[in-house]
């Protein structure tokens, strides 16, 4: 009787005379193909970058744009109520510019002088009334504007009235028609609020 050799007595049984199969190993990308890779994932990435700059762009314009404005119109003789004040025309009156030693080469202009009197309520409004940042400007119907300053007589007091002087070089045919604008100072504008200014009638 033949007997079946050490191979073929247990053909489940693992030969330990045969070498251990390594693992096999990743294939490795060749250079031109990690380029091609890289390639494919800068432009899916691209779309993306060029969205977060623009959204970065538009946040940065949106702050630096005019913010929205609450013009209150105050009719002659009335009363109006700002930062915190009560604010009303007392006097006006057109003078001649200020020539600073030179007469002006004509007689179009003339300077456009109105007199406020102003009560502030408490100490932070009679502070914010002569506080840098507060414009006043001469307008007219047509959305034209004309820059002018504002003096106040003294300190502000909390509950006294306080008077204010606004002039501005305007046209001389056109003063009489323009109204006064007192606008709040930017920076005391709450974030989601209109900057609130008052406009008085001629």
């Amino acid at each position: 009787m033949t007997t079946a050799g050490p191979a073929f007595d247990d053909p489940q049984r693992t030969n330990p005379d045969l070498p251990a199969i390594p693992p096999r190993a990743r294939p490795r990308l060749r250079p031109r193909d990690r380029r091609i890779v890289q390639a494919l994932a800068l432009t899916a990435l691209l779309p993306a970058l060029l969205v977060l700059k623009w959204v970065d762009e538009t946040n940065s314009v949106e702050k630096n744009l005019k913010p929205p404005e609450k013009v209150t119109d105050v009719p002659h003789g009335a009363t109006g109520t700002l930062m915190g004040a009560r604010w009303k025309v007392v006097a006006r009156q057109a003078t001649a510019p200020l020539s600073f030693g030179t007469k002006p080469k004509d007689g179009t202009v003339t300077q456009l002088q109105v007199v406020l009197a102003v009560r502030p309520d408490d100490a932070a409004a009679a502070k914010a009334i002569g506080s840098y940042g507060v414009v006043y400007t001469f307008t007219d119907g047509d959305g034209r504007s004309w820059s002018a300053t504002g003096l106040a007589a003294g300190t502000p007091r909390p509950g006294a009235v306080a008077r204010l002087t606004v002039r501005g070089t305007v046209p001389r045919t056109m003063a009489a028609a323009l109204a006064l604008r007192v606008q709040a100072p930017k920076a005391s504008r709450k974030p989601g609020t209109p900057l609130p200014s008052l406009r008085f009638a001629p």
